[in-house]
């Protein structure tokens, strides 16, 4: 499969019902006959695998996956292991960046493309385009007679620890890890392993395994950087190791045969809670966080109680701790770890995520911790639940209107309420009521109610929502899209623009572009560091558009803008083509659901929220600065 079949196959997996060739041919951004062409290549694909599962045609209805049972979670496994074939570049970049950090040099770009078995011309092309990300990063490319990575050391890294985590682990662990394995013998790795496995002992849980093979290829990449001279001689976070890390870094060093830094075994035992990532109720419960994250805790909790009148629950309390200080350890390390409900987080849940965003981006230590945005986002998903709980997000008034038994509206009513609390439903009303009322010239159906719902189309002039008998998540879904439309029962108009913006070869240059552009439309009035920290903090990028949506202070008056990057060198740093941005002044904090729903409607209809991603196009999300 290449990267087009494969984003085909992953919107076939998604779609629930018929969609046409035209739309995946739209939302890929090719034609219908390549589509139908891509169609036919991955029913071979799945007939060679073993597969029974095919891609269906019905005439006037379109393509539909017909997943064999039981067949899912295989296919899925096999789209994510095959993502290295994918992306053809993506795999001699990896092992390329592996040899510049963890062989032996002088490094060329002759001897590099002997490793690489290609041609000078290629690995010069390939070269340029690390500069570029290396750049955003805070390291350098040294290209001359030798090529090397200069930087911090924790930052190289953490660098090269985040882009093999950015990636599959299937794919990771079968095409790229065997170049980095190469330098470590067999025996060495298992007496890594072991280590792994007394540490786990003396914090007292298990890391997942997902968690123990990252935290091996760091040992890996620690002892590789060690021999190669170097080594981290001081750290933020050396002092006061424990009696444990004390005996391993002896352990290590007669093993080795090499010196071990505290500086090392301070970094190494930050990265050991980088590592557990995946935790039990058992592990919560038995692992105490630090006094910082506990102040971080009372810190967020005194803001959120200020704001919405509520304390934390207890039982988020602990979990909160523990996130901030896996995130503050992270931050230490250079370490971005990808977050797969970064976007359901700051996009799906954009009003809830702002709503909080204008209250924790207020906390001092919130803004100290500068933590990295999938970290964030992770504190935000923890939160949301909180806000259900105090009721802070608008709660819309619902009439629910029947034709029908008395069965359904109870079922209606009950069903509405059930599968999200952002609705109430205040009564339910035959249609002849409705129809009454709305032909009345003082109606008090605007007193009563944020919009109706109805089973049935309805000929009024009062915002309605038409639904199906089952009341399905599809319909609350089709409920919630609709917001947009009303606020107090009016229609709803957010003055927005649509725009070309200059941005040069880094996010920040960008950034900087933004804030002039938004300052001289009256939008915002804040200064360029606080804009930029705010656009690290909460921006998503949505396959290839740049989202920032923020509510709060700062703001001078609502309004959104959709940009066109301007063509240009800005393609190395992440492959955005677009960003769209949502400033809501904080007077427009009871509304957000509105505001956000309507923001995310014009970015699906102008911004570019294609699948398609380009043999350049690995890193979907810019790396955070150091």
């Amino acid at each position: 499969m290449n990267s087009r079949q494969g984003a085909l196959l992953r919107a076939l997996l998604e779609a629930s019902d018929y969609r046409t060739s035209a739309d995946y041919a739209r939302r890929l951004g090719c034609s219908d006959r390549t589509i139908r062409t891509d169609v036919k290549a991955l029913n071979s694909f799945f007939e060679h695998e073993g597969l029974v599962t095919r891609v269906g045609r019905q005439r006037g209805a379109g393509l539909r996956l017909a997943l064999a049972p039981g067949e899912e979670n295989r296919l899925v496994r096999l789209l994510e292991e095959s993502e290295t074939e994918m992306h053809p570049r993506y795999e001699r970049l990896c092992q390329e960046m592996i040899a510049l950090t963890c062989y032996p040099g002088p490094h060329t770009a002759d001897s590099l493309a002997r490793r690489m078995f290609r041609n000078k011309q290629q690995i010069q092309s390939d070269l340029r385009w690390w500069q570029g990300i290396l750049k955003v990063s805070g390291l350098t490319l040294s290209v001359g007679r030798q090529i090397t990575v200069e930087g911090p050391e924790w930052t190289i890294r953490g660098f090269v620890m985040s882009m093999l985590f950015s990636f599959s682990s299937a794919a990771v662990r079968r095409r790229i890890l065997p170049s980095l394995f190469g330098s470590i013998e067999p025996y060495d790795r298992q007496f890594l392993e072991r280590c792994i496995a007394e540490m786990q002992r003396d914090l007292g849980f298990e890391f997942s395994s997902n968690a123990q093979w990252q935290f091996g290829v760091y040992l890996c990449i620690m002892v590789t950087r060690i021999r190669l001279g170097h080594g981290l001689m001081t750290w933020r976070g050396a002092d006061g190791s424990t009696p444990f890390f004390a005996y391993l870094k002896k352990r290590l060093e007669r093993h080795f045969s090499l010196t071990v830094s505290d500086a090392e075994m301070g970094l190494l035992r930050d990265m050991a809670h980088c590592c557990t990532w995946q935790w039990s109720l058992a592990a919560m419960s038995a692992y105490e966080p630090s006094e910082r994250a506990r102040a971080f805790t009372d810190a967020v909790e005194e803001a959120l109680k200020k704001a919405f009148g509520a304390p934390l629950p207890e039982d988020v309390r602990k979990p909160l701790a523990i996130l901030f200080e896996s995130g503050l350890a992270r931050r230490t390390c250079g370490l971005v770890a990808a977050n797969p409900n970064e976007e359901s987080v700051k996009y799906e849940t954009m009003d809830g995520a702002c709503l909080l965003s204008s209250v924790l981006c207020e906390v001092p230590a919130v803004i100290e911790a500068d933590l990295f945005s999938p970290d964030y986002a992770r504190i935000v998903l923890v939160l949301l639940d909180y806000l259900d709980q105090v009721g802070a997000l608008r709660c819309y008034r619902v009439g629910l209107v029947v034709n029908c038994g008395i069965d359904l509206a109870l079922w209606g009513a009950h069903r509405i309420e059930k599968l999200t609390s952002r609705l109430e439903v205040t009564d339910v009303l035959t249609e002849n009521e409705v129809l009454a009322a709305a032909s009345r010239p003082n109606s008090t159906l605007l007193e009563r109610f944020d919009f109706l719902v109805s089973f049935e189309p309805m000929d009024i002039d009062f915002p309605c929502v038409t639904i199906s008998p089952g009341v399905s998540r599809a319909d609350i879904d089709h409920i919630i899209a609709s917001v947009p439309l009303w606020r107090r029962g009016q229609e709803v108009h957010t003055a927005w623009e649509r725009g070309v913006l200059p941005a040069g070869p880094s996010p920040e240059s960008m950034f900087a572009s933004l804030h002039a552009r938004l300052t001289a439309d009256g939008l915002i009035d804040m200064s360029l560091e606080r804009f930029e920290w705010l656009v690290w903090t909460l921006s998503v990028v949505k396959d290839r558009t740049l989202v920032f949506a923020w509510c709060g202070s700062g703001v001078c008056k609502t309004g959104i803008r959709i940009f066109r990057l301007e063509e240009g060198d800005q393609a190395e740093c992440g492959q955005c083509t677009m960003a769209a941005v949502l400033v809501g002044a904080p007077a427009e904090r009871g509304d957000l659901t509105p505001l956000t729903q309507g923001f995310k409607r014009l970015v699906e209809d102008y911004a570019d929220t294609s699948d398609l991603v380009s043999d350049d196009g690995f890193f979907v999300c810019f790396p955070e600065p150091e």
